[in-house]
C-alpha cells in the first residue's frame, strides 16, 4: 500500500505536515469506498470514489518525490559533516601525539573515533536521522577535545607569535637568496622540513617532533623542540639515530630565555639548559626527546645538500591558517 510506503520512507517525518494531510484525503476516500460498497450492487457508482483515489495516488507520489529530494539534501549535508569530523579527528590524533598533555585526549578520541564509525555506518545503512544523532553526540567529544588541545597550543593561534614565526622564516629566505646558500625551515604544526637553495623551494620533507614537540624547548628533559634560528655545526656520518646533523641550540637567545624562565621559578631546580638537538634520520614516526626526525632516505638527500654553517630556522607556524586556528574558529 502506498500509505505503509510512504511511512517505510520517512514521509512522517520528511513531510509530516503533507503526510497528515495525505492521510486524512486517503482515509476519507476509504469511507466513502465503504459506503458505496454496502449500497446494493445495481446502485454503486464509483466515478467519483476512483477520481477520489486517483487524486490519493498523485498526493502520494508528490509527497514520495519530495521525501527522496529531502532525503537527498540530507545525504549529502551527512556526508560532509563526516568528512568534517573525520578531518577535525584525524588532526587532533595527529597534534597529540606530539603533546605529553596528549594522552587524556587520545582516550576522548578514541570514543570519538568509535562514534564516527556508528554514525558513518548508519549513513550507509540510510538510516539518516539515527545518523544524524549519533553526530550530534561526536561532535561534543570533538569539541571538548579541541578546547583540550586549545589549553596547551594556544600559541598557535597568537598573531604576535605568528608574526614573529613569519619574520624568522621571511629572514632566512631572504638570507639564502641574498647569499646564494642553502636553509632550513622547520614547521611544527605542518610537520614539515622545506630546504631553500638561492630563495627558492627546493625540497620538502615529512618529520617527526620531540615527545613535547609542539612547545618551545626551554631546559633539558622537557622533550620540546627548540624555536628560533639556528646553524648546522656538525654532521654525523654515523649516529645513534642513522645520520645526523647538530645544530647549535642553545644559541644566546635560548640562554636568556632560560635565565629568564629560571628566575621566574618556570625551571625545577638543579636542571639545565639542555643541548644535543639534531636533525636526523631514523624515521619521521620515531618520537624524540626535543630533536627532529626524518625517514632514512629523506635524511640522505637532505644530509648530502647540507654544509655546516646552514641556517635552520624553526618555528611554530607561518600563518593563522593552520589547525588550531581552525579549532578556535569552529568554537
Amino acid at each position: 500500500m502506498q500509505e505503509q510506503s510512504l511511512w517505510r520512507e520517512g514521509a512522517h517525518v520528511y513531510a509530516k505536515e503533507d503526510f497528515d494531510r495525505y492521510r486524512l484525503i486517503y482515509w476519507k476516500a476509504k469511507r466513502e469506498l465503504s459506503k458505496e460498497n454496502a449500497k446494493f450492487v445495481w446502485f454503486r457508482d464509483y466515478k467519483e470514489i476512483t477520481s477520489a483515489f486517483n487524486i490519493v495516488l498523485k498526493r502520494g507520489e508528490e509527497i514520495e518525490e519530495k521525501v527522496r529530494k529531502l532525503k537527498e539534501i540530507k545525504s549529502d549535508s551527512l556526508a560532509v559533516k563526516l568528512n568534517n569530523f573525520k578531518r577535525r579527528i584525524t588532526g587532533l590524533q595527529r597534534l597529540t601525539l606530539q603533546m605529553n598533555e596528549g594522552k587524556p585526549i587520545r582516550l576522548i578520541l578514541t570514543r570519538a573515533e568509535l562514534m564516527f564509525r556508528e554514525a558513518s555506518l548508519l549513513y550507509q545503512r540510510g538510516t539518516l536521522d539515527k545518523a544524524e544523532e549519533k553526530l550530534k553526540s561526536l561532535s561534543v567529544s570533538v569539541k571538548d577535545a579541541e578546547a583540550m588541545v586549545l589549553l596547551v597550543l594556544d600559541r598557535y593561534v597568537d598573531p604576535v607569535q605568528i608574526a614573529k614565526w613569519r619574520k624568522w622564516a621571511e629572514d632566512t629566505i631572504f638570507e639564502s637568496r641574498n647569499k646564494s646558500i642553502a636553509v632550513v625551515i622547520v614547521i611544527k604544526i605542518d610537520q614539515k622540513l622545506s630546504l631553500y637553495k638561492g630563495g627558492k623551494l627546493l625540497s620538502s620533507y615529512e618529520i617527526g617532533l620531540g615527545h613535547n614537540g609542539f612547545n618551545d624547548k626551554l631546559h633539558a628533559g622537557d622533550r620540546a623542540t627548540p624555536e628560533g634560528r639556528y646553524r648546522i655545526i656538525n654532521k654525523l656520518p654515523s649516529s645513534r639515530y642513522y645520520k645526523a646533523m647538530l645544530i647549535d641550540y642553545p644559541n644566546e637567545e635560548d640562554k636568556k630565555k632560560y635565565d629568564q624562565a629560571k628566575i621566574k621559578g618556570h625551571v625545577p631546580s638543579g636542571v639545565r639548559i639542555g643541548s644535543l638537538i639534531e636533525i636526523h634520520g631514523g624515521g619521521k614516526h620515531s618520537t624524540t626527546d626535543g630533536c627532529i626526525s626524518l625517514e632514512n632516505k629523506d635524511m640522505n638527500a637532505l644530509y648530502s645538500l647540507i654544509e655546516v654553517g646552514t641556517p635552520v630556522t624553526i618555528v611554530g607556524a607561518l600563518n593563522d591558517l593552520n589547525e588550531i586556528f581552525l579549532m578556535n574558529k569552529d568554537h
